[in-house]
C-alpha cells in the first residue's frame, strides 16, 4: 500500500494552484471569442496560449511541491494587495478626467504604501519622478494623445 500524498512545499503548492486558477479564469473569460488559425489569429488565441503556459507552469509547481521539500507558508498580509488594487482603481478613475499628472501621482503614491517599509518622502519623490518620466514617454516621445493635466472647474488643462 502506498503512502498518502504529502505536500512537501506548501508555498510552491499554493502558487501552482493560483496559476492553474488564472489559466481556468482566462479560458472562462474568453469562451465566446474565436480562436482563429495560425495564419489568421483570432482575439482568443494569444490569451489562451498564455493561459496554457501559465497552467502548465502551475501544474509543474504543484508536482514539484509533492516531490521536493520547500518553504512553508508565511503569514499573509492584506496590505500589499489592498494598496495595489486601490492604486489601479484610482488610476482608472482619474486618468481620463484629470490627466496623467494627477492619475500617475495618485496611483504611484498609493501603491508605494503597499510595503510597511515605505517612507512618505521617498514615496512622493519616486511618484513625482516616475510621473514626469511617464508623461515624457507617453505624451512626447510616443506621441500618444493622453491628457497631461485637467483640473475640473478651474479651466486648467494641458
Amino acid at each position: 500500500m502506498t503512502d498518502a500524498i504529502r505536500i512537501r512545499a506548501p508555498k510552491r503548492f499554493y502558487a501552482g494552484l493560483v496559476l492553474i486558477g488564472i489559466c481556468l479564469f482566462v479560458f472562462w473569460a474568453n469562451h465566446g471569442m474565436t480562436l482563429g488559425t495560425p495564419r489568421m489569429m483570432g482575439p482568443a488565441m494569444f490569451p489562451r496560449i498564455l493561459a496554457v503556459m501559465i497552467g502548465i507552469s502551475g501544474a509543474v509547481l504543484v508536482l514539484l511541491s509533492l516531490n521536493f521539500d520547500g518553504e512553508k507558508l508565511e503569514r499573509f498580509s492584506i496590505r500589499g494587495p489592498f494598496f495595489v488594487t486601490l492604486s489601479i482603481i484610482a488610476f482608472s478613475l482619474t486618468i481620463r478626467s484629470m490627466g496623467m499628472a494627477v492619475a500617475g501621482m495618485l496611483a504611484l503614491t498609493l501603491s508605494g504604501f503597499a510595503t510597511p517599509e515605505a517612507r512618505p518622502r521617498e514615496v512622493l519623490i519616486f511618484a513625482a519622478v516616475m510621473t514626469v518620466l511617464s508623461i515624457l514617454l507617453f505624451h512626447y516621445f510616443l506621441g500618444m494623445s493622453v491628457k497631461i493635466l485637467d483640473i475640473p472647474g478651474t479651466g486648467i488643462e494641458f
